[in-house]
């Protein structure tokens, strides 16, 4: 039986998982289970180090079983150690596979699966080995044909088209239900969920992202990593509708667990993208060029080149939102990025079918005085954004593109982008999607909110948003300032709380989630307001106050 050729593998350093099942118990249960199906079944993990108990004898007399543990620690960061076991036993395992239809089916498919946790990138190629291994599985194997449609929702993805992806999703849903794999189909909850809010949908996101978080608690066995990449998930929905308490809240209960125990790329990019933002939002500059190099050295480390491509990205967003145009334009170059629009439109450059690369490239041009040139880029990005199904960077486009025509004096031109933006989004709680930009927008809002240069005028749900977004440039919003205030005081006690345990400044921000800038700008306020030069000081004023126990 002929296979479909493949590229040779990239490595990725191995991570922990955990598990409570000895190892003969878990050769028994794959063998009974289906192999690698087993792992989409139930919350389980493949225990560290139970590649190496692997043999020749193994591999000969149950290749799916090997498949299975091969499957299972890629899935929990052993990605190095299962890429070795299975180039090992992958001559073994095609020997039976001669003779077994499936089992030829599972090794093309359990490839597949290493190279997507591998980080590679994904194609047209790969995606048609999945549909060679799906013409050779059962009719009934719904676990099987439901792997088929989770790779295929990642291929889909990774090129950026939402439209086939969530189909793709769907699809895998269904039929991991269909097989009894119900933690299989929760995982797909997380692409669906991601492809909601790309698809501009904060709320049908926050319900799916939910929805799962309800069933993994009421299954047995550890199903922390996939809760952790929940919350993950969900401070990316609260950031996006500028709720930064509850953003910062769920990345700081899941940001250190996700990286230390998930070797998904979709999911390190979520992680590290809305830990960089927040703290942009948090510290500026400095601190989100901490957090992104934390995120690239990982990225290094692990051998990720998608991860740390889209942290490039990431940074260029901080560079040009800042106005360090000069260092976002060298990082532009040296990243090889282009905003030559016929490159784009037929590039098979990944990063270029990411909307918030399209984002990025438009935001700098409009920022180094480029408006007519950033105008045309961006009418290129928004067809090709209309074409993928990625709304919210369409969305994104267009508030741009109204910051390019008030630069030009089309004030008119510009107050209709805006609003277009408003509009394409209907009364989904966005707001991160214009206050990101800062400055540049606050006069625009303001104009809209005035009725100067308007022909539509807005709806009073659109003026109180927009209300609502000027009043974040000038102050609290007014619906939040006492929750606000509760919030400061609770992040306060925190601060106190650490200081009085003895903890350093680097210990702090890693608890907190936070940058040692940030923990220092904290500290910094609570010595003024408790008027000490110490740390010592500081903790005894906290006490006589009443702020410590």
């Amino acid at each position: 039986m002929d296979f479909p050729s493949r590229q040779p593998p990239a490595k990725l350093q191995a991570m922990p998982g955990n598990t409570d099942m000895g190892f003969q118990d878990t050769l028994s249960a794959l063998n009974d289970r289906g192999g690698w199906r087993m792992a989409m079944q139930d919350a389980w993990a493949c225990p560290v180090g139970v590649i190496a108990c692997l043999d020749t004898a193994r591999a000969r007399q149950s290749p799916g079983v090997v498949l299975g543990l091969i499957f299972a620690a890629a899935k929990v960061g052993q990605t190095e150690e299962a890429r070795r076991a299975f180039e090992r036993f992958l001559p073994l395992i095609k020997k039976a596979a001669l003779q077994d239809t499936g089992l030829a089916a599972d090794v093309v498919l359990v490839d597949v699966h290493l190279s997507i946790y591998e980080d590679r990138i994904c194609d047209a190629a790969m995606a048609e080995r999945v549909r060679w291994a799906q013409a050779r599985l059962r009719e009934d194997d719904w676990i099987g044909r439901a792997l088929v449609s989770n790779h295929l929702c990642n291929i889909a993805l990774q090129m950026g088209d939402f439209d086939r992806g969530q189909k793709h999703a769907e699809d895998a849903i269904a039929l991991y239900r269909r097989g009894g794999a119900v933690f299989g189909a929760l995982h797909l909850h997380t692409h669906l969920a991601q492809i909601r809010l790309a698809r501009g949908d904060l709320r049908a996101a926050s319900e799916v992202l939910k929805t799962m978080e309800a069933e993994l608690r009421a299954m047995p066995g550890p199903t922390q990593n996939l809760v952790a990449v929940s919350r993950i998930l969900q401070a990316e929905v609260a950031y996006e509708a500028n709720d930064l308490p509850a953003a910062r809240h769920l990345r700081d209960a899941a940001f250190r667990f996700v990286e230390g125990h998930d070797a998904w790329s979709d999911i390190l990019v979520a992680a590290y993208r809305v830990n960089a933002r927040l703290a942009f939002a948090d510290a500026g500059l400095p601190g989100a060029l901490e957090a992104m190099s934390h995120g690239e050295r990982i990225a290094v480390e692990r051998r990720m080149p998608r991860l740390r491509r889209l942290m490039q990205v990431e940074r260029l967003r901080a560079l040009a939102l800042s106005n360090e145009i000069k260092a976002a334009q060298r990082l532009l170059e040296d990243i090889g990025l282009t905003t030559d629009r016929a490159v784009i439109e037929e590039s098979d450059d990944f990063a270029l079918r990411q909307g918030s690369t399209l984002v990025a490239a438009a935001r700098l041009l409009t920022r180094t005085r480029r408006a007519r040139e950033a105008l045309g880029f961006i009418a290129t990005a928004e067809d090709l954004a209309i074409r993928r199904g990625q709304l919210l960077a369409l969305a994104k486009l267009r508030v741009i593109a109204a910051h390019a025509h008030w630069s030009l004096g089309t004030k008119t031109e510009a107050v209709g982008s805006l609003l277009s933006a408003i509009r394409l989004l209907g009364d989904q709680p966005f707001a991160r999607f214009i206050i990101d930009e800062g400055d540049d927008m606050h006069a625009i809002v303001q104009a809209v909110l005035d009725g100067d240069h308007v022909s539509v005028p807005p709806t009073r749900a659109q003026r109180r948003r927009l209300s609502d977004i000027l009043l974040h440039w000038t102050g609290a919003p007014r619906a939040t300032r006492h929750d606000a205030g509760d919030e400061a005081q609770a992040l306060r006690r925190r601060y106190l709380e650490l200081l009085a345990l003895g903890h350093t400044n680097k210990e702090i921000g890693r608890i907190m989630g936070v940058s040692t800038n940030t923990v220092k700008y904290h500290l910094k306020h609570i010595f003024r307001d408790l008027r000490a030069d110490n740390r010592a000081r500081a903790v005894q004023r906290a006490r006589d106050l009443g702020y410590l126990a």
